[in-house]
C-alpha cells in the first residue's frame, strides 16, 4: 500500500496533469526530468508506480529536482506537493515576507476566531490611518 493514500495525491496530481498533455508519455517526461546537479533521471517506471499509488516512500532530493526540471515548475512547488502528499503536510509560504508580517501573523495563527475579528479590525485601523483615508477629524 502506498503511504499516500492516506492522504493528498499532489506530486501525483502535478505528474498526472503533466502526462494529460499532448505528446507526452511516461518515456517523454523521463527522457526530460533530469536532475540538474547530479545529472541522474527519474525511470519511466517509477513515473508509472508513482501515478498508480505505487510508491511507499517519499523521493529523494535529486528526484524532486529532476521532476521540477521536467515537470517545468519551481523546485519549492514540487517539494510542496510531496510534502503534503507523504508527510500531509501542507506549507504556507512566508519567506518573501518581511519579519514584522512573519511575527504578526505567528500570532495571529492561534488565536480564537472572535479575537482574530478584532486583530482584523485593528489591522483595517491602522493601515486605513497610515493611508491617510481615516475619517476622523480629531
Amino acid at each position: 500500500m502506498s503511504e499516500s493514500s492516506a492522504g493528498s495525491d499532489a506530486l501525483t496530481q502535478m505528474v498526472r496533469a503533466a502526462l494529460d498533455r499532448p505528446g507526452m508519455s511516461y518515456q517523454t517526461l523521463a527522457a526530460i526530468a533530469i536532475d540538474p546537479q547530479s545529472g541522474e533521471g527519474v525511470g519511466a517506471t517509477w513515473l508509472h508506480k508513482l501515478v498508480k499509488g505505487n510508491v511507499a516512500r517519499a523521493p529523494e532530493a535529486r528526484v524532486l529536482r529532476a521532476l521540477a526540471a521536467g515537470l517545468k515548475l519551481p523546485l519549492s512547488e514540487v517539494q510542496r506537493a510531496a510534502a503534503e502528499q507523504w508527510l500531509q503536510y501542507t506549507s504556507t509560504e512566508l519567506s518573501g515576507l518581511p519579519e514584522d508580517v512573519r511575527v504578526i501573523l505567528g500570532h495571529l495563527e492561534g488565536m480564537a476566531p472572535e479575537d482574530l475579528s478584532r486583530a482584523r479590525a485593528v489591522i483595517e485601523a491602522l493601515t486605513a490611518g497610515a493611508n491617510g483615508s481615516s475619517s476622523d477629524a480629531s
